[in-house]
């Protein structure tokens, strides 16, 4: 069975090496931009005639490079790219609109703005990008550039992506085919191990045994120093070289919360994922959920969405069963001692007692031991 699987190592290019890269990167920009203004253009001219717009002949990658000469001094197959990513941009726009789209609605496709970083993608053909040895890669246009990898990268590579940060790190997210095992999903039995997650806004989560892992909030860690250097950037002169160094300061700190973030989710989903057969989580419109009640810092600090993602793809890769408990299932409401369900609970009711059994009820452990419930009666279908 063949599979795509992708990795992104950390490149560290030459002087010259690094303008070609940033060249590619405009390139990019510059082409998506004519190929959209040229369309909008077109519409706009003929909005009353579609059978015109429609077959219109728009010009060809060879034709607007023709134009600007200095388009030839990057890799050529990164335009290929360029007219797939702005064709991509249009369906998902009229997809969106006509509601075959899945996820959140996307707007018509907007200009590239000039930015300091950026990427660009590109392919490899007739052996064009290839591994020279254990620290060096070959990349169309640049050559042989050094990266630093902890990782085995076996398989065939069948695209690149070279992009760079804005705090000016290079990186390359390399599309390796490989051959693979179909993973089997285990046989459920009466000993799988079973476990319901509940999220919180303080703890990340509540497992059904009463566990949470020590998670500190990253954003909100760094929040006071983030505002005071906005404020001083803000009196900063527009394109000064001080104004840049801060922006760049600024960025460093973005950088490492997201790094931290990724860091802690990464293991927490592994190690869930290795020691559990079924995990079972919440179907949460977490997008919702942080833009109301005041509680959009706290929803996006936490990440609990990229959390669900991992779990996702881990369960598949080590054949694990991940469940997710439909949207409007009562699993704060619920009793797990009786089964009553005390629909009068609020949100500010942390803990409650069940007018039917008089247990003493915790809001949080509640929802996660009804979650593992929920997940008994799976293993009981699969048995």
């Amino acid at each position: 069975m063949k599979k795509h699987f992708a990795h992104k190592i950390r490149l560290y290019p030459t002087k010259e090496q690094s303008i070609l890269i940033n060249k590619g990167i405009g390139c990019n920009r510059l082409m998506y931009n004519l190929m959209l203004s040229e369309r909008k253009e077109v519409y706009e001219l003929n909005n009353k005639n579609k059978d015109l717009v429609y077959n219109w002949k728009y010009k060809t990658i060879k034709e607007i490079k023709k134009e600007y000469p200095f388009m030839d001094e990057v890799d050529s197959q990164l335009f290929n790219w360029t007219d797939i990513n702005l064709k991509n941009a249009y369906s998902n726009f009229f997809k969106s609109l006509s509601g075959k789209r899945k996820g959140g609605s996307v707007g018509f496709p907007q200009f590239k703005k000039k930015k300091e970083y950026g990427n660009y993608t590109t392919s490899n053909i007739n052996n064009t990008i290839r591994y020279i040895d254990d620290t060096h890669i070959k990349l169309p246009k640049l050559g042989s550039v050094k990266f630093k990898n902890k990782r085995d990268l076996d398989g065939i590579i069948k695209q690149v992506t070279i992009s760079k940060t804005p705090t000016g790190k290079y990186y390359c997210s390399i599309l390796l085919e490989q051959d693979v095992e179909e993973p089997i999903k285990i046989e459920l039995n009466n000993n799988s191990k079973i476990i319901g997650l509940d999220m919180s806004l303080s703890n990340f989560f509540i497992d059904s045994n009463g566990n949470s892992p020590h998670y500190t909030k990253k954003y909100k860690k760094y929040e006071k120093k983030l505002k005071r250097l906005k404020h001083i950037l803000s009196r900063k002169k527009k394109d000064s070289n001080r104004r840049k160094k801060l922006r760049k300061s600024i960025n460093r700190i973005n950088e490492k919360i997201h790094n931290q973030r990724t860091d802690f989710i990464h293991k927490l989903s592994t190690s869930l994922i290795r020691e559990n057969d079924v995990i079972v989580v919440e179907s949460l419109n977490l997008k919702a959920m942080s833009q109301c009640l005041k509680l959009g810092k706290s929803v996006m600090d936490l990440g609990y969405s990229q959390f669900i993602n991992q779990l996702q793809y881990k369960s598949d890769w080590y054949g694990k069963h991940l469940v997710q408990a439909d949207k409007w299932f009562a699993s704060s409401k619920i009793c797990h001692n009786c089964g009553f369900k005390y629909t009068d609970l609020t949100l500010k009711d942390r803990k409650w007692v069940c007018p039917n059994c008089g247990t003493t009820i915790d809001r949080d452990e509640n929802a996660a031991l009804n979650l593992k419930q929920l997940g008994i009666g799976y293993v009981h279908k699969c048995i």
